[in-house]
């Protein structure tokens, strides 16, 4: 079994950026035979949120940033705020040293507005992986809002088995 964590950057828990990145990793599940993701959403890691309701940080069961690198399969998550990744999650990123996540495959997963910054957050978010050491094998999955409902499906269709590869698995 490969572990894998989906690291969720929005600052509102229960996203579609989390539905994405869900859809992403049952996508892969499908093809190849991978451990129940750990999810980590960092709005309830830190208490960070821009929903009307309060923030509330929820006690992490162990060490995130050790999940994380324990993992061999990473999917990280964000929407797009001013045409990038958010805050929060470069935030959380930026405290892995350089060359750190050597080891792990990395699925880049972004949703945004306008297809300027879903090309940009894809981009960046890779180049932010492959500088943490990560494999990222494959195009992100970077989609504009309205395509999110079938979007994991076609990524899945075109990129799956390089990740799989990638993961050194053989598909089902």
């Amino acid at each position: 079994m490969t572990s894998v964590v989906t690291l969720v950057g929005n600052p509102r828990s229960g996203s579609r950026t989390r539905s994405l990145a869900d859809a992403a990793v049952a996508e892969l599940s499908a093809r190849a035979v991978l451990d129940e993701p750990r999810v980590l959403e960092l709005s309830e890691l830190v208490g960070i949120t821009f929903s009307a309701e309060p923030a509330v940080a929820a006690a992490p069961v162990e060490d995130p940033f050790a999940v994380v690198r324990a993992a061999r399969l990473l999917v990280v998550a964000t929407p797009t705020y001013k045409g990038t990744y958010t805050g929060l999650l470069k935030v959380f990123l930026d405290r892995f040293g350089h060359r750190e996540l050597a080891g792990l495959v990395a699925v880049p997963v972004a949703i945004a507005a306008s297809e300027a910054h879903r090309q940009s957050v894809g981009a960046t978010l890779t180049d932010l992986l492959v500088e943490l050491g990560a494999t990222v094998p494959a195009s992100p999955l970077a989609v504009l809002e309205p395509d999110v409902a079938d979007a994991a499906a076609k990524w899945a269709s075109a990129h799956a088995d390089a990740v799989i590869a990638a993961l050194n698995l053989s598909a089902e």
